[in-house]
């Protein structure tokens, strides 16, 4: 697991999520997406790239969300379910 995911309180992550959506809330789907995927990229270009794939980075998340099943933390879950409904 990414180190930034192991060392994430998953109840603040999965409030972040939300937040995040919270903010996007007036733009337009195509403009959310947009908005996203470029503070990904961003995200990806300056800090991560060279020391972490994508893939690493999908990896982490999938971990993360598979540990708050596996620990029964409903936050994460709550939080992907409000963002599939956003999006």
């Amino acid at each position: 697991m990414s180190s930034f995911s192991a060392n994430a309180d998953v109840v603040k992550v999965s409030q972040g999520m939300i937040k995040v959506m919270e903010v996007l809330e007036h733009f337009s789907k195509p403009e959310k997406y947009a908005i996203v995927s470029a503070v990904f990229n961003c995200m990806y270009n300056n800090k991560f790239h060279g020391k972490k794939t994508v893939t690493d980075l999908m990896g982490a998340a999938d971990s993360m969300r598979s540990e708050c099943k596996r620990l029964k933390i409903p936050e994460f879950g709550g939080a992907e379910q409000f963002i599939q409904g956003e999006l």
